[in-house]
């Protein structure tokens, strides 16, 4: 049953945020097959992790946001960073001096199958491209590990729906990686909006959008093949906080523009997203992407007043509170800073701009690991559907599709009530015993 289609021969999993990724010739041994990869067979709960030993983490990834977030569990008090899979052994072993960790020794899928497999692991953060998110996810859930996924999780809601399945279906911790709902300056905001300090809630206004993105062809960014595009990779952030406000949508309606870099397909560049919700009593409009340099920050307005995520919304350490005073034209306003996190010196410079904050997620995630949680608060797994679904829709509107669109979801129509009684994880669960004994017989064969 062909979920995935055969990529390599059109792209290669590249590093999540690499500068330049030229593909690589395919690797003679192929660990998991791309028709199935590993699925989920056992049933249970997660145990809660011992609070005496620390949080040992994989990095699935060797590229630039995998460096950042390595920094931040090196700063992270109780975690510690176990082992490391990257393309080659060169680029793990590389990693691996800078950060810590055991490097795989394997290449490509031997090494991700390689860490999957690792005893000294309890939780994987995968940091690849999102072309590979979803069969990396069930491969390390297959073998047992918690997952903390960078976003996207998943091409599409297909997808979404399957990874969540199949993590309930272990009983293990699946994340995806929605780093701004653990900033302490989003998290006062949101509360200040449900404890009633703006009155009413009416609407919501985000923005995400930043110029001088080059679209290079050599680029994943750019690549509709590797799941490129705005939309997947920034509109998840403002929507993803839209949703998270105001739940399900009644409409979205969605318009951009877009570009081919390469022939394979066309990648959105900027869009303008209107949703209405509860009947058009509440509204929400989201824009995000690469041609202007918008606001970048997120506002809830109510009947009071409104609160402010100050730019950079994504990664915000200032809140303003703004409430009439009685009258129009009179107004108080109040500011509350968040310090940010420190960078330890003795690690290689940040990449990204405010990736000290990674710590929260990481505790976020700890604490749900502590207390035995297969789901943490930052991006519950059915928040994760809704995401994927709307985005989904959206790029449907703007005319943007990927080849994972129709795959999933011809197999669903194929199957027919089976599929929605058992689900693909049960489906597929003999594939699991079958596909690590097949990983483990050719990661020996590769070293």
């Amino acid at each position: 049953l062909c979920i995935q289609r055969r990529r390599l021969e059109r792209v290669q999993p590249s590093e999540r945020h690499s500068s330049r990724s030229s593909p690589a010739p395919p690797s003679p041994t192929r660990l998991i097959p791309r028709a199935t990869t590993a699925f989920i067979m056992q049933n249970g709960a997660t145990s809660p992790l011992t609070s005496g030993r620390p949080v040992r983490w994989g990095i699935l990834g060797t590229g630039r946001i995998a460096r950042d977030f390595s920094a931040a569990i090196i700063a992270s008090a109780g975690h510690e960073l176990a082992a490391v899979a990257g393309r080659s052994p060169a680029s793990a072993a590389d990693f691996s001096r800078a950060y810590g960790g055991r490097p795989t020794i394997a290449s490509g899928d031997c090494a991700y199958a390689e860490l999957a497999r690792a005893e000294d692991v309890d939780i994987v953060y995968i940091a690849t491209v999102q072309l590979c998110h979803a069969e990396q996810i069930l491969l390390c859930l297959a073998a047992g590990k918690h997952v903390l996924c960078e976003k996207p999780m998943c091409m599409n809601g297909a997808e979404a729906r399957m990874v969540v399945a199949a993590a309930r279906k272990a009983g293990r911790l699946l994340v995806e990686g929605h780093w701004t709902h653990g900033w302490p300056a989003a998290v006062e905001a949101t509360r200040l909006v449900r404890e009633g300090a703006i009155g009413e809630l009416l609407s919501f206004h985000s923005d995400f959008s930043f110029p001088n993105v080059p679209l290079d062809p050599q680029d994943t960014h750019s690549q509709n093949e590797a799941g490129g595009g705005a939309s997947l990779l920034v509109g998840v952030y403002p929507m993803s906080m839209a949703l998270r406000t105001l739940g399900a949508p009644d409409s979205i309606h969605a318009f951009g523009t877009s570009a081919r870099p390469t022939p394979h397909g066309a990648v959105d560049t900027s869009c303008q997203v209107s949703l209405s919700f509860n009947g058009g009593k509440q509204s929400a409009v989201v824009t995000y992407g690469w041609l202007g340099e918008g606001a970048q920050e997120s506002v809830w307005v109510g009947t009071k007043g409104r609160v402010v995520l100050c730019n950079p919304a994504h990664a915000p350490t200032l809140i303003r509170l703004t409430l009439q005073a009685g009258k129009r034209g009179k107004y108080t306003t109040t500011e509350q800073n968040f310090p940010m996190p420190s960078h330890p010196l003795h690690l290689p410079p940040l990449t990204f701009p405010h990736s000290e904050g990674f710590v929260y997620e990481i505790k976020a995630v700890e604490n749900a690991l502590r207390a035995g949680q297969t789901e943490c608060f930052i991006m519950p797994l059915d928040d994760s559907v809704q995401l994927a679904e709307a985005m989904d829709l959206i790029r449907k509107q703007l005319g943007i599709s990927y080849d994972q669109d129709t795959r999933l979801h011809q197999l669903s129509a194929a199957l027919g009530p089976w599929w929605q009684r058992a689900g693909l994880a049960t489906l597929l669960g003999v594939a699991a015993a079958t596909g690590l004994a097949l990983g483990a017989a050719l990661g020996r064969r590769a070293r």
